[in-house]
């Protein structure tokens, strides 16, 4: 996991994930959802369901390393 400090940490809501990944909000739940995406750990921000940008970023590129 990369190396951030807290004031570099950037959070995304499932709306911003949903823009970033071009999918519906329910899409990114129901990924969060299933262990076979082996999505992020989702924060929980009084309500606000939110994922760190650089975990994503991770995610991402073992997505890519899978395929």
């Amino acid at each position: 996991m990369p190396s951030a400090t807290k004031s570099e940490i950037r959070y995304l809501d499932r709306p911003a994930q949903a823009k970033r990944y071009n999918r519906d909000i329910k899409t990114i739940k129901r990924w969060g959802q299933d262990p076979n995406m082996g999505m992020p750990p989702e924060y929980d921000f009084r309500g606000l369901k939110m994922r760190r940008e650089d975990e994503l970023e991770a995610w991402e590129r073992s997505r890519v390393a899978a395929e």
